[in-house]
């Protein structure tokens, strides 16, 4: 349930933040979003995920950016309850435009992409620690093992025994191509068009929402990023840390979006599961 607007005023003032505020609409479930001309005031919501990524965004966000990545400046975290029985966070209001609702040229669109490859390794690099006393970090990860979920899909009827097959033929291709470990590093892991801020023009202002962040492999950064942007975002990343990703990033990013979207399929039947364009991304060099 979103907070009354007497709450929302008196979790603003609590941490000292004056002026009026509007309601944000949220890109995702986790989150109400509350903001003055210069503090977002994040609320977790009742869904599953919302208070633990709240927890993790705080002790993430900080991190990145005293490493020097761009995102917001963590104002307050509060999860005392003595106001709301849910986790709150004050943070630096970033004015510009959410990648995933803009309206930009295809240039514009590809320097955004290549400037968040470019964050992503610095972030890659930079971030050698993450102090977590209270376990709020995620674990990033996805199965490598698609048996189960493709049996499943099968027998409710959602995939045909040729596709699952094909799907089954697509893993084992990317996994000999993707052979080689790229290591553990410091994630965000979940840069979405949604979690992205920019401007028209194509200049990268922030990457935000970091409640999926943790130690895993590198490449599931991409996971989530766009199909036809990937290789835009892995040029960016290959200029500022050659080399950091392995010699076939493509083939890591299209095995991590072949799970997620055979996993999604469980959840949405009527997902695309496009197997040509994930093969043409694996072996895209």
């Amino acid at each position: 349930m979103k907070p009354e607007p007497a709450l929302v005023d008196a979790m603003f003032e609590t941490h000292g933040v004056p002026g009026p505020w509007e309601v944000l609409p949220a890109t995702g479930v986790a989150n109400h979003i509350f903001a003055t001309r210069d503090v977002v005031l994040r609320v977790a919501t009742g869904h599953r995920d919302g208070f633990s990524d709240a927890r993790t965004e705080s002790i993430a966000a900080p991190v990145a950016r005293a490493a020097g990545i761009l995102t917001p400046q963590l104002i307050a975290f509060d999860d005392t309850r003595t106001l709301v029985d849910h986790p709150f966070s004050l943070w630096e209001r970033v004015h510009g435009e959410t990648l995933g609702a803009a309206t930009l040229s295809d240039f514009a669109t590809a320097r955004v992409w290549r400037s968040v490859g470019r964050e992503l390794a610095r972030l890659h690099v930079r971030v050698r620690a993450c102090p977590d006393p209270n376990d709020y970090l995620d674990e990033p990860a996805r199965q490598h093992n698609l048996d189960r979920s493709l049996n499943r899909l099968t027998e409710a009827g959602t995939l045909d025994l040729d596709t699952a097959t094909r799907v089954e033929e697509l893993a084992k291709e990317l996994d000999s191509r993707a052979a080689e470990p790229v290591g553990c590093r410091f994630i965000h892991d979940d840069v979405s068009p949604m979690n992205v801020m920019c401007t028209t023009a194509g200049e990268l202002l922030a990457t935000i929402d970091w409640g999926d962040a943790g130690w895993g492999d590198p490449s599931l950064d991409f996971a989530a990023t766009p199909l036809a942007a990937v290789p835009a975002a892995l040029a960016g990343h290959e200029e500022e840390a050659p080399g950091l990703l392995g010699p076939c990033p493509q083939a890591f990013v299209a095995r991590h979006k072949l799970i997620d979207v055979v996993d999604d399929l469980l959840d949405t039947p009527g997902q695309t599961l496009d197997l040509e364009a994930l093969r043409q991304l694996g072996h895209h060099e």
